[in-house]
C-alpha cells in the first residue's frame, strides 16, 4: 500500500488550509494520523485527509438526522 504524500509546504495547494494551520493541528495534536515525518521533513497524507472530511461529513449527518434539522 502507498500512501498519498505531499510536503506540507505545497498541502496548501491541494487542500483548502494554510501551511501554518496544519502545523498548529499537529503540535496541537489535532488528526495526526494526517501527518507523516519522514528524514525530518513532514508530509500530509491526503488519504488520510479526506478520510477525516468524510468522518466529518457522516457525524454531521448524524447529528442533523437525531434532532431532524433540514
Amino acid at each position: 500500500m502507498t500512501a498519498n504524500l505531499i510536503h506540507i509546504k505545497k498541502a496548501p495547494a491541494h487542500i483548502p488550509f494554510a501551511e501554518k494551520t496544519l502545523r498548529n493541528w499537529r503540535s496541537e495534536g489535532r488528526y495526526l494520523q494526517m501527518f507523516v515525518k519522514i528524514g525530518g521533513k513532514v508530509f500530509v497524507d491526503l488519504d488520510e485527509y479526506e478520510k477525516i472530511i468524510q468522518a466529518q461529513k457522516e457525524e454531521a449527518n448524524e447529528k442533523r438526522n437525531r434532532f431532524n434539522l433540514d
